[in-house]
């Protein structure tokens, strides 16, 4: 029964006080926003209709100064599937979406059913202490830092007042061993192929492209022959290759960072290999991909197998696309002397240590050297794409192998 004197304020059928409103719709969700009570913010029952009329009061003070912050009756849930995963949706690569969203799920089936607001320090530190005892270093720090991610996104927003995560430490975890081949196991790969075979210069041309030009494996899956221009000998870096599933590749105009839009000067070696497989390849258009075998382009899971298969039969360490990458960077510094900004520039890298202003930045990802440094080192160290020219001894760092 409703009371005239407490408007808001009744008795239900055992007698008992509580109050009820409904407040304006949510500006997120579009649902209108109901409360109803029996206790007062201590968990006391109401004893009289003026303390339930005086708690409603409360509400709604409360609900007036919570107005104008959207994210305070939003549940987690809500704002994952509402806000944060369309947003995260169009700044990450296919793959990468879908690679973070087992750790998405992850987040939502532990506070999907609390409101954003509600998540504190305290939540957080728990959160972090079970990825630590359950997880090895490197999975929970990964996963730490993607959760943060997703709060941060909600403080930048406005949904909540304060980074609950800003105090707390990452896991420690460690950095990842890449393994990776030095010029010598390189010479010892090139001459396992047998370069008459169509499949075997394919495979050759794989291994010396990624090798001496530090492509990212997306980067390099994307190449078509209008990327590289022969007379320059330069190969321009502008798009990534997504498997979408189901045989279908989208070629997309962008790289992982905005350092990755970049020109690659090649050296004379591998101008000549590129031209050669050129001459030989089934579809050699200017839009067809340059790792194409018979007009498909290769794929992340052939590049593996070919580098598993290579290497076995060299007797080298087996590498992943990625140690192909960092073997570059290796020969740039270990070989050729090159500084820390350089290797960075030419991989299309962030350099993190420095803070780099617009300027600089933008002058120095459109250079494009290091190919006559490379020319000169494969012709001082005897290596070449031509495994019967490569001498069986050469000189390294002054000795005799």
């Amino acid at each position: 029964m409703a009371n005239k004197k407490y408007r808001g304020v009744s008795r239900d059928k055992q007698g008992r006080i509580y109050y009820q409103t409904e407040f304006k719709a949510n500006n997120i969700t579009g649902k209108r926003q109901r409360k109803k009570s029996y206790k007062d913010q201590f968990g006391n029952p109401f004893r009289s209709e003026k303390q339930a009329y005086d708690e409603l009061c409360r509400v709604r003070v409360e609900f007036q100064m919570k107005d104008n912050n959207d994210g305070y009756y939003l549940s987690f849930s809500q704002y994952m599937e509402e806000v944060y995963l369309p947003y995260y949706k169009q700044t990450v690569q296919a793959v990468t979406y879908r690679t973070a969203l087992t750790h998405h799920k992850m987040f939502v089936e532990i506070f999907g059913s609390k409101r954003l607001s509600e998540i504190d320090v305290r939540e957080c530190e728990k959160f972090r202490i079970y990825l630590i005892e359950k997880y090895s270093p490197n999975y929970a720090k990964g996963v730490w830092i993607r959760f943060k991610h997703c709060i941060g996104y909600a403080e930048r927003l406005g949904y909540i007042d304060e980074f609950p995560c800003k105090s707390l430490d990452n896991p420690k975890g460690k950095r990842p061993d890449t393994k990776f081949w030095t010029l010598e196991d390189l010479k010892k790969v090139v001459a396992t192929f047998d370069l008459r075979d169509y499949e075997e210069r394919h495979r050759f041309t794989a291994i010396w492209l990624y090798f001496f030009t530090g492509l990212r494996v997306s980067e390099g899956l994307s190449l078509i022959w209008s990327d590289i221009d022969f007379d320059k000998k330069l190969l321009h870096v502008q798009s990534t290759l997504e498997y979408e599933g189901n045989g279908v590749f989208t070629r997309k105009n962008q790289t992982k960072t905005s350092a990755g839009i970049r020109w690659i000067e090649l050296d004379d070696e591998t101008v000549n290999v590129l031209q050669k497989w050129r001459s030989i390849q089934v579809e050699n258009d200017d839009d067809s991909y340059v790792l194409a075998r018979f007009g498909k382009p290769l794929s992340k899971c052939t590049l593996s197998r070919i580098l598993k298969r290579q290497a076995k039969k060299a007797g080298v360490e087996v590498i992943s696309g990625k140690g192909l990458r960092h073997s570059h960077d290796s020969f740039l510094i270990n070989v050729l002397g090159k500084d820390v900004l350089y290797v960075s520039q030419r991989s299309g890298r962030v350099d993190k240590a420095t803070t780099l202003n617009t300027y600089a930045h933008i002058y120095e990802s459109q250079k494009a050297t290091g190919g006559k440094d490379i020319t000169q080192a494969l012709f001082k160290f005897g290596v070449s794409a031509n495994p019967t020219k490569t001498p069986l001894r050469f000189i390294l760092d002054g000795v005799y192998l």
